[in-house]
């Protein structure tokens, strides 16, 4: 059915006007559907971590240059960050688990291309379809697990589980890809994920459940100019160093992601379905929460892309050497996430955000010692802390951001918080790569250091003003009962996905 503005409205039961409620029959097992969704997400994040201790290999054997390393890295983020949000109306339209199902044979696919290419153009051009995929994939996994598991406690522990990949990817990535790079090249890097890839298929096609269907427009105008403008900006970041800022291309590109900006603006205002809500930002808390989970995926993964560069280059060390240098940093972070996180909890995330951002920047400012290859123990004990706070602040991120949304659209806080994540990861590649790649790299490396450790001063600084504490009853600490998204004209029903018919917020 559709209301007066033409929305249409998703009915109450999950299936769209005109077919059948989706079977209910169990699947033949709930263990093996978790096993496939974490395969699938353990893949794209594994790609990434694991990926950055093999560029200095993939420079040398297809003769690139730093910024030719950023755009491999940020050719798969750009693509994933943009279609995060339209990716949950996607999986509404089709169904997450088919949607799952495309995204993995694909990435899968993309792949192979990768470990296959003979030229750094055709790399990019797959690792781009790798990006588009994940983009597609990482909203379905949690969807999928809410549709296995409908025991609210079964869920949660699913989730849990679900949650600890990521901090596995995160130890095991340098350690694997260093190890598979020495072992096989760094095209070993990509092959691997071809057999996990069709295992992983065949697990979802056989044990996941589909989830309920229903009509939700996607916001073309919208998805089409946050594209150009992140793709812009990126590029600008990261041909400004080699070209000069205020070189023609480099203002081009600035002058286009700008005028993108507006039209995205302009686009948002004035559909009746847009892809990002713009009055979600009129709650400070909310827009702090967004901002502290930029600057921490800008920081904490930008951080990681600069020193593998830079110890690889400057301290001449091997791939796999590289990894175990991280394997530190991975150990703290994944124990502040699985044990100091979940043991303070109770004191809300406001203060596990403030106290682990200050941990994070405490560690940063250690950095700025590194020199040369007998300066290990700063970068250790430098590395060390960073991550450690950050696995310690990171979790509450989620749950500052959707503390500070209705909840009724903790599911278009969720993907715009994300989103958010992955553009700082990418502007943290390209303007962190572009300070490693100066002339006096060690000069790139404190600058950078510096720009890290005010990322995480912001963190501090927005959790202690803006972010809520502890919920005292239905709603954030401090603030009134955040405001409603809603179809325009309609009769009130919230909508729930990211790229549902919404309006405007009252």
């Amino acid at each position: 059915m559709t209301n007066a503005s033409g929305c249409r409205i998703a009915p109450t039961d999950g299936t769209t006007p005109g077919t059948s409620p989706l079977l209910s029959s169990d699947p033949p097992s709930s263990g093996a559907a978790l096993v496939a969704v974490c395969l699938g997400f353990f893949m794209i994040l594994l790609d990434g971590s694991a990926l950055n201790v093999a560029l200095p290999s993939i420079e040398h054997d297809v003769h690139g240059s730093i910024s030719a390393l950023q755009w491999v890295v940020n050719i798969y983020t750009i693509p994933l960050a943009s279609v995060l949000l339209t990716a949950g109306s996607l999986a509404d339209r089709w169904g997450a688990r088919r949607l799952f199902l495309s995204s993995l044979a694909t990435f899968t696919f993309a792949s192979l291309l990768c470990a296959l290419s003979p030229t750094l153009g055709l790399l990019v051009a797959a690792r781009f379809l790798q990006g588009v995929a994940a983009g597609c994939l990482l909203p379905t996994t949690l969807a999928i697990i809410a549709r296995t598991y409908p025991d609210q406690l079964e869920r949660a522990r699913a989730i849990t589980v679900w949650g600890a990949i990521g901090g596995v990817a995160l130890v095991v990535g340098p350690i694997a890809g260093g190890f598979l790079t020495d072992l096989c090249g760094w095209r070993s890097i990509f092959a691997i994920n071809v057999p996990v890839g069709l295992i992983t298929v065949f697990l979802a096609h056989r044990h996941a459940r589909e989830t309920p269907r229903r009509d939700a427009r996607p916001d073309l105008p919208g998805q089409l100019t946050v594209i150009v403008a992140l793709s812009a900006a990126v590029a600008y970041l990261i041909e400004g160093a080699p070209l000069g800022w205020a070189a023609p291309l480099p203002l081009a590109l600035l002058t286009a992601s700008v005028l993108s900006v507006a039209a995205f603006v302009a686009a948002e205002t004035r559909t009746s379905c847009p892809m990002l809500p713009l009055a979600v930002f009129r709650r400070a808390a909310f827009t702090a929460s967004i901002t502290n989970g930029f600057v921490f995926q800008f920081g904490g993964y930008g951080l990681q892309f600069m020193l593998a560069i830079y110890i690889q280059r400057q301290w001449g060390v091997s791939p796999l050497r590289t990894g175990v240098y991280f394997l530190p940093f991975g150990i703290a972070w994944v124990f502040g996430t699985i044990v100091l996180n979940r043991r303070l909890v109770a004191l809300g995330p406001r203060t596990l955000l403030w106290a682990g951002a200050t941990v994070s920047f405490a560690g940063t400012l250690l950095l700025l010692g590194v020199q040369g290859r007998d300066t290990w123990l700063p970068f250790t004990v430098g590395t060390v802390l960073a991550g450690l706070g950050c696995g310690i602040f990171a979790p509450s991120l989620n749950a500052a951001a959707l503390m500070s949304i209705d909840p009724a659209y903790v599911g278009l806080g969720s993907g715009i918080l994300n989103t958010a994540r992955q553009i700082g990861m990418a502007m943290g590649v390209a303007l962190l790569g572009s300070l490693i790649g100066m002339r006096d790299a060690l000069f790139g490396l404190r600058v950078g250091a510096v720009l890290v450790a005010v990322c995480f001063l912001a963190i501090v600084v927005l959790s202690l003003c803006y972010v809520p504490g502890r919920r005292s009853g239905g709603s954030p600490a401090g603030d009134t009962a955040a405001p409603g998204t809603r179809c325009a004209k309609d009769s009130g029903r919230p909508v729930s996905g990211a790229g549902d018919c919404c309006a405007t917020l009252e």
